[in-house]
């Protein structure tokens, strides 16, 4: 995980209303700024989630399966419908997903991308498992999301997390959340924009 990403990350523990709160990171062992071994803490709820080899697990272990190489053309899809480019943001990437985050990450220096249990072999600045069916980021804070489950508790905290006009890409049979604008759908996906307006405004550390 890289560094700079933890103050992304958000406690996946339900607290008193509804509040989200950081995570504060010690890590054991890093590599070039990245996170290899170490632990996350909620300062509210004192859970604590390991890192083990770069990756944040939030939950349960996950089976560990394969992924196949995409085609140019997939990627350029998928950065076209996120938005990617030179302005850089956060972009989270869902399961199958990952398999174009290294390839996707060619359109932006900028950008930076955390992706959701993934297969296996998969390369990003971080790596979340075990967190079911949330995004565990900050509200407002995504510029693009791709979703790769069916799953409605899914989409409505991807649409939560993505900032004024973020992109989100879902499979065809999920039900579109309130907040978000449909702009194009096949039998297989549809992507929307969320709301200028309707984003919730991010948790920010008190002033000490």
């Amino acid at each position: 995980m890289f560094v700079e990403l933890i103050d992304s990350l958000r406690c996946p523990v339900p607290h008193e209303n509804a509040a989200e709160s950081w995570l504060v990171a010690a890590a054991v062992e890093t590599v070039d700024r990245h996170i290899v071994r170490g632990t996350l803490g909620c300062p509210v709820c004192h859970a604590e989630f390991d890192i083990r080899h770069g990756d944040v697990w939030f939950g349960a272990e996950e089976p560990a399966t394969g992924f196949a190489v995409p085609s140019d053309d997939d990627v350029t899809r998928l950065a076209a419908l996120l938005g990617v480019d030179d302005r850089g943001g956060l972009y989270i990437l869902d399961g199958a997903w990952g398999g174009m985050a290294a390839a996707v990450s060619g359109y932006s220096s900028a950008a930076h991308f955390i992706l959701l249990s993934p297969p296996l072999g998969c390369e990003a600045d971080g790596t979340v498992r075990g967190a079911g069916d949330l995004v565990p980021i900050a509200a407002g804070s995504a510029r693009g999301i791709a979703l790769d489950r069916r799953s409605v508790a899914l989409a409505e905290s991807a649409a939560r997390a993505l900032g004024a006009n973020g992109r989100l890409i879902a499979p065809a049979v999920t039900p579109v959340p309130p907040s978000i604008t449909v702009l194009a759908r096949d039998d297989q996906h549809w992507v929307g924009e969320q709301s200028a307006g309707s984003h919730p405004i991010p948790l920010r550390r008190a002033s000490r």
